[in-house]
């Protein structure tokens, strides 16, 4: 790659987290290679001018749907939808795609395929994941009497969505680095 770097947009750090490791095991681009900026960094320096590096966001980021009409779609499956031009790469999920129960574990049977070795967490931090759940779970039932089910099943379902929202946009990050990333960053601008 050029002396520009990648510069990758996203919600926060931790999505960013696993979108490095899905790119960098792709093995077209070096760790080195990506600038990491939050939607917030985003939003404040677009406003100052062009910037000379390649972009590649991924989710819903604030203010990329006027880049949508100078975008080339590529790739459309599952609710993912990913496109690009000479300077920009957008990659984006809709969760209505996989709804219900039975589309949503082809998806996962496919993501599995496609990043189960690359997504694997440390055994230790899985441990911990999951003693952390459920404290925190046994924490809300005691705090709230158990009262508040109504409201539990919602941030359990607002919950479910990100999730699955998050698993849609890796799965598009996996396919775009598989399929385009290196014409992308070969491309001149």
């Amino acid at each position: 790659m050029a002396d520009n770097k990648l510069i990758l947009v996203c919600k926060d750090k931790q999505i960013s987290e696993d979108i490095i490791r899905i790119l960098i095991s792709s093995e077209k681009i070096k760790g080195e290679d990506i600038e990491v900026w939050e939607e917030k960094t985003w939003d404040v320096k677009r406003k100052t001018g062009p910037v000379a590096s390649k972009m590649l966001f991924v989710g819903d980021i604030k203010d990329t749907e006027a880049l949508s009409c100078f975008i080339n779609i590529r790739y459309e499956r599952w609710g993912i939808c990913y496109g690009l031009n000479p300077r920009y790469a957008v990659i984006k999920a809709d969760t209505i795609y996989v709804k219900d129960a039975q589309r949503y574990q082809a998806f996962l049977s496919e993501f599995d395929d496609a990043l189960g070795l690359i997504m694997l967490p440390p055994a230790e931090e899985t441990q911990s994941n999951k003693v952390a759940k459920t404290i925190g779970t046994v924490g809300l039932a005691v705090a709230t009497g158990g009262a508040s089910l109504a409201a539990q099943k919602i941030y359990d379902d607002t919950k479910n969505l990100d999730a699955k929202n998050t698993k849609l946009c890796l799965y598009g990050v996996w396919h775009f680095a598989e399929n385009c990333l290196e014409d992308f960053l070969e491309e001149s601008v």
